[in-house]
């Protein structure tokens, strides 16, 4: 059975559970969710367990000789720092990556203007061309890699 592209982003449940007048469900959309959620989960299991202990000495977010009372807000205060560095990084790349189609798209339509035109022009196109040949072959470069 073939779906149309529209039909991808169907809900579809696929657990319902009913609870009272309460309607859950577990949906697709949520089936996806869940590698990522066991990775937090991972993630969270694995910084702040060390020999069974709650707060451990070799924590990496814990520094050496911190008061046990301050412990668990410091090692807290770092996670959340640490995922929002790795958030602001993601928005750095969104926005690199962005910038980069845009203006592979901005130029290889100037060239293609430049090249439907007479003259001079039918000449000067190779310059943004060979632009976007360039800024494609680093592209494909950083994907290969």
């Amino acid at each position: 059975m073939t779906y149309s592209p529209p039909e991808q982003f169907a809900i579809i449940p696929l657990i319902p559970i009913h609870i009272g007048n309460l309607y859950l469900s577990f949906i697709n959309s949520s089936l996806s969710m869940l590698p990522t959620l066991g990775l937090i989960l991972l993630l969270v299991h694995l910084v702040t367990s060390n020999g069974g202990h709650l707060i451990p000495n070799a924590c990496p977010f814990l520094l050496p000789g911190v008061p046990l009372l301050l412990a668990p807000f410091l090692v807290l205060l770092e996670v959340i720092s640490y995922c929002f560095r790795a958030l602001s990084l993601g928005i750095c790349l969104f926005a690199n990556m962005m910038f980069g189609h845009s203006l592979v798209k901005i130029l290889s339509g100037f060239a293609w203007t430049m090249l439907s035109m007479r003259g001079i022009l039918l000449l000067v196109h190779l310059v943004p061309l060979s632009i976007v040949f360039a800024l494609t072959g680093s592209e494909s470069a950083v994907a290969i890699s």
